[in-house]
């Protein structure tokens, strides 16, 4: 099933990846090492996708936190503003990630949503790789017709 949720302000602390598509999974990999090695005391682990930059894919993994939370040596914060997100679950191999944001990008096209470039996966968790993922595409702004 997908939905439309809306989230408040977020934010995010965790380690920056960016890397060419074949890196990409080994970058990820060792970035989450470094999360789950910081034992931040969560379990609100998340995942952001960023628009590509100068051809590298660009990857937030770390933990939800406050604002005001402090910033662990060798890790950044991002901030992402309130907004609406199609929402679904994904269960099973962590392989089938990549099959629930096609759900989702397929549905957008389908329904002539505007995504902004940044997906959320929710559920990854220290020493397992597979499970219920919850994956979300961000919708890009949309201004209010004038009547």
């Amino acid at each position: 099933m997908i939905e439309t949720v809306s989230f408040p302000e977020l934010t995010i602390i965790g380690c920056m990846v960016e890397a060419s598509g074949d890196e990409l999974p080994a970058a990820v990999a060792a970035a989450w090492e470094r999360v789950f090695a910081a034992d931040v005391g969560t379990a609100a682990y998340a995942a952001v996708s960023l628009p590509d930059e100068s051809g590298l894919h660009r990857r937030l993994v770390g933990f939800m936190a406050a604002k005001a939370s402090e910033i662990p040596n060798g890790m950044a914060r991002l901030d992402l503003d309130a907004g609406r997100y199609l929402r679904t679950a994904q269960g099973g191999p962590q392989a089938a990630i990549a099959e629930g944001f096609a759900r989702l990008h397929a549905h957008a096209a389908a329904n002539g949503l505007t995504l902004s470039g940044i997906a959320l996966d929710f559920g990854h968790r220290p020493g397992q790789q597979d499970g219920r993922h919850e994956l979300h595409l961000a919708l890009a702004p949309q201004l209010p017709a004038l009547g």
